[in-house]
């Protein structure tokens, strides 16, 4: 039996669209963890990415389920964000990582998504802490952005976490 992560099976155009789903997925956690942002252009590289990676893994795959999950989420998510409970730059990649995951995976990935990230908000919390920002600016000479207590909590990073740890599931490739 081969290991979930094992994606030997995958021919060029499902690899290549593994890696772009990935790094994709990276390079937002990256810059919401440098900058507290995610850019426009990343968010809807990566929605665009869906289609173009679903054709090229070669699998039958059912559209109307990817749709559905990323706009239903992407209409609750833009009501957080209305409410001020979620960043604009959050919205957009939630909403874009669902639409890779699909209906039939997309509670497992948000129950992922807050498990990682209230496992995320307490390290943010604790960072936030005096005497653990002396610990840190001693030893890293400077803090997180996101160590400042006025700051929001970069959510993209466990979005990305999620999504990732979601990859095995995701039906284009399998």
């Amino acid at each position: 039996m081969d290991h979930p992560w094992a994606f030997s099976h995958l021919g060029l155009g499902a690899t290549t669209a593994l890696a772009v789903y990935v790094v994709g997925l990276a390079a937002a956690a990256v810059s919401d963890f440098r900058t507290l942002r995610i850019p426009n252009w990343l968010t809807g590289l990566l929605a665009l990415a869906f289609p173009v990676g679903a054709l090229a893994a070669g699998h039958p795959i059912a559209w109307l389920p990817h749709v559905a999950a990323g706009l239903a989420v992407f209409a609750v998510a833009t009501v957080l964000f209305a409410l001020r409970l979620m960043g604009g730059g959050d919205v957009k990649l939630l909403a874009a990582t669902a639409l890779w995951i699909g209906l039939a995976q997309l509670l497992p990935f948000l129950v992922l998504v807050a498990l990682v990230g209230g496992a995320f908000a307490l390290v943010c919390m604790m960072l936030r802490h005096p005497l653990v920002q002396t610990a840190i600016l001693a030893t890293l000479h400077r803090l997180p952005i996101f160590a400042q207590k006025n700051l929001p909590i970069p959510y993209g990073i466990p979005i990305a976490i999620a999504g990732v740890l979601m990859a095995p599931t995701l039906s284009i490739f399998g």
